[in-house]
């Protein structure tokens, strides 16, 4: 399944640069990438939102029936799982930055590569601001 998902991935990579850059100015590739890394960001927001409400009802059911072990188990295991998916978003964002800002270069657009840098680094913070903020809420459903 991943390797699937990573040969999909890496042939619309292929396919984002090769027709923005054969159809397309500097700027509208930069438009595309940053909008690339937005997408990627948002979905991974909305994954960490539903994992987290999930992990957090899982966690408070237990800690109701008293089963405080089994909590725990369950936190961690969740931001394991957090973590992972913020690492893999990470690195989508990361591989589609250097992607762009090269052909960015390449074109004799420094500053817009400048600025597509800008927005990566916005959204490699905001994932891990996310990832912070879904463990501080499983960390409070286990009582502290």
């Amino acid at each position: 399944m991943y390797r699937l998902f990573a040969l999909c991935f890496a042939v619309g990579l292929m396919f984002l640069t090769d027709t923005a850059l054969a159809d397309s100015s500097p700027e509208d590739l930069a438009s595309r990438c940053a909008s690339k890394v937005n997408d990627i960001v948002d979905r991974c927001q909305n994954a960490a939102a539903e994992e987290t409400v999930e992990c957090v009802r899982k966690i408070r059911q237990l800690m109701a029936a008293g089963r405080e072990d089994a909590a725990h188990d369950v936190a961690r295991r969740c931001i394991r799982s957090a973590t992972t998916r913020t690492e893999n978003c990470a690195k989508r964002v990361n591989r589609i930055c250097n992607v762009c800002i090269d052909e960015l270069l390449e074109l004799g657009a420094p500053q817009l590569a400048r600025r597509l840098n800008n927005v990566c680094e916005d959204a490699i913070s905001d994932l891990r601001t996310t990832l912070q903020r879904e463990k501080n809420a499983i960390r409070t459903a286990l009582g502290g």
